[in-house]
Formats: structure tokens, C-alpha cells, sequence
């Protein structure tokens, strides 16, 4: 079903959204995630605070230089011929020394030899706006530095950074008890097809909507068959798996699998302006009842998807960029 582009459907209504403090505390990931852990992509929570306070304040700097002993790997080495000698220069003894976080690099080597490569997120957000920077364009990593550098290249996680501190202050304003602490989360890679993947809309304990994740048109999603499954498989997950444990007001996020027999939950999202709310708009949702089967709404031809503007596109370099960066690198 494609979104209303009515006037009507646009015109701008007052949207009551989740009480903040709350909804943030329950989405952060390691507080929900060891509720549905086996219906979950597998995954390791590192206390960041406890492991390497220095990481967090690094997080807020300038500059990006990172060492090589934080990769428990050998770097390879490029061998110079005599004209690469001519033009490069000698190092200097006061050359800027790249961060190094010892205890944090050992605890992600740990993850890495466990899970092979990961892709990681702090409390709420993933760096997939600095995906652009790797390999590939996505947020695999094989070593510790490959999280570093995602991290401090995202502002998504930036975001993160700023709202944990606000989050701080609001519950030692409001007496609450808990203290909310930076998480590193490392999830185990594995290759999903952008097209299983859905975001579902919870309002007052009601799933109200569901849609695809990425704003792509894709063949096989308009068969009716094909979103009727889905839209089963979305239900059953919230009301079996989600429900007992999430807050009333929630956005989530689901991976379904190739052969959609299994829904697994990929993310807890706050009721929240931060939260996009994809081919569905707040006002619409705010004002949905509760059906059954829940609506759901994929784009229903190419038309719409060039329309669309691309997933994190306002984070996208120019690609003359990208290749400068790939002939230097």
C-alpha cells in the first residue's frame, strides 16, 4: 500500500509523542536486549565507561588518528621504491600519536574471534551514515580500529554521545535511580537483504502500521501473498516477544528471514521525533486504530523509489570523493 499523498493526509496536527526519559531508558539496547535475546540477531554489550572511560572522551575530540596497536593483527606494509623515498618525508619525533584504548581493543578482539566480523551501535543508534568510509559501503568490521573509525565518523553516534548525556541529566533531575552508561553493542555480521527488513509502529500498546525499512521498490513485495505473511509474522513477533517487555509507545525494527518463517527483532526505537518514521507519518500513525491484519505499506512502483530520496542520503559523500579517498587509501 503506497502512503496517502493527500493534502489532507500532509496537513501538520499535534502529535502526542512518549514521555522521553522513559522511552529512552527502555530502548537502549542493553536494557531490551537481554529481555528477547533469543529472538535476536546474537550480539555483545561492552560497558564502554567501565572498560576505557578515555574512549568516550575521545569520541568528543577533534582528529581521527588512530593507532595500529589496537588491532590485534599485523598492519600490512607498503614497501617504497627509491622514487616514493624521494617524495615522502622522514617522521617527525612530535608526529601526532594515534589514540590507543588497550582494554577496549582487547574486549573487541574477543567479539571478533568469537563472531568473525560484526557490525557495532551504541545505545540507541548504528554509524550507518559513515558506512561510505569502509569497504563495500557497509559497517562490517574485522577489527577494532574499523569500529573506532565508524564511530567517530557518524553523527549518528555523535547524536548518541549528546543524548546519553542529556538522558544523564534529565534522571538526576528527576530523581530517578537509574544512571545510564555508554554501550558499545557488536553484533554478529551477517549478510540481510535490504528488502526484510521493516519497521513497526506501536501506539498505546497497539501495532497501528508496519513498512519496509528501505526505500526501494522491490518486485516480490507487492504479491499479496508474500504481505500477508509478513504482516503475520510482524504481529505474532510483537504480541508473543515485544509486548511483555516494551514500553507502550514504540517504533521496532525486524529482520524476517529469506525463507519468511521467522521474524527476528533487530532494534527498540523511541516514540520519538528522532525516530523516522519511513513511508508513514506520525500524524497518520497517532491517528490509526489498531487492525487486523496490521497495514502495511511498501512502495508499489520505481516511480515512487526514484522519487524517494536515497536511505541516509543527507550523510552521502559526492563519489569523485570516494574514488580520491580509494586511490590515496
Amino acid at each position: 500500500m503506497a502512503p496517502d499523498a493527500s493534502p489532507e493526509a500532509q496537513a501538520p496536527v499535534e502529535v502526542p509523542l512518549a514521555e522521553a526519559t522513559h522511552s529512552l531508558l527502555a530502548t537502549q539496547y542493553g536494557v531490551w536486549h537481554p529481555k528477547i535475546r533469543q529472538h535476536t540477531p546474537k550480539a555483545v554489550v561492552l560497558d564502554v565507561e567501565e572498560i576505557e572511560p578515555a574512549f568516550v572522551q575521545w569520541l568528543d575530540e577533534d582528529g581521527l588518528a588512530l593507532s595500529d596497536a589496537n588491532d590485534q593483527r599485523a598492519p600490512q606494509r607498503t614497501v617504497l621504491n627509491d622514487d616514493d623515498a624521494e617524495v615522502l618525508s622522514e617522521p617527525s619525533d612530535e608526529e601526532e600519536q594515534g589514540a590507543h584504548f588497550p582494554a577496549l581493543s582487547a574486549r573487541i578482539a574477543e567479539v571478533l574471534r568469537e563472531f568473525g566480523t560484526v557490525f557495532p551501535k551504541l545505545n540507541w543508534s548504528a554509524p550507518q551514515d559513515a558506512a561510505w568510509m569502509m569497504p563495500g559501503h557497509t559497517i562490517q568490521c574485522q577489527t577494532p580500529n574499523d569500529v573506532f573509525l565508524l564511530l567517530k565518523s557518524s553523527d549518528f553516534a555523535m547524536k548518541d554521545l549528546v543524548q546519553l548525556r542529556e538522558l544523564q541529566a534529565a534522571c538526576e533531575r528527576e530523581g530517578r535511580p537509574e544512571r545510564p552508561r555508554l554501550q558499545l553493542v557488536l553484533k554478529k555480521w551477517f549478510d540481510m537483504p535490504r528488502s526484510h527488513e521493516f519497521r513497526c509502529f506501536v501506539r498505546d500498546g497497539r501495532l497501528v502500521g508496519a513498512c519496509q525499512r528501505d526505500v526501494t521498490f522491490y518486485e516480490h513485495l507487492q504479491d499479496p501473498d508474500v504481505q500477508s505473511t509478513i504482516q503475520r509474522l510482524l504481529t505474532e513477533c510483537y504480541h508473543t516477544h515485544i509486548a511483555p517487555h516494551a514500553p507502550l509507545d514504540i517504533v521496532w525494527d525486524a529482520y524476517l528471514t529469506r525463507r519468511l518463517d521467522r521474524a527476528f527483532v533487530l532494534d527498540l526505537n523511541p516514540w520519538l521525533p528522532r525516530t523516522d518514521p519511513l513511508l508513514w507519518t506520525f500524524d497518520e500513525l497517532q491517528a490509526a486504530p489498531a487492525q487486523d491484519p496490521v497495514p502495511l505499506r511498501v512502495l508499489t512502483s520505481a516511480a515512487q523509489a526514484t522519487q524517494a530520496l536515497p536511505t541516509y542520503s543527507a550523510h552521502m559523500v559526492p563519489a569523485d570523493h570516494c574514488r580520491v579517498c580509494a586511490a590515496v587509501g
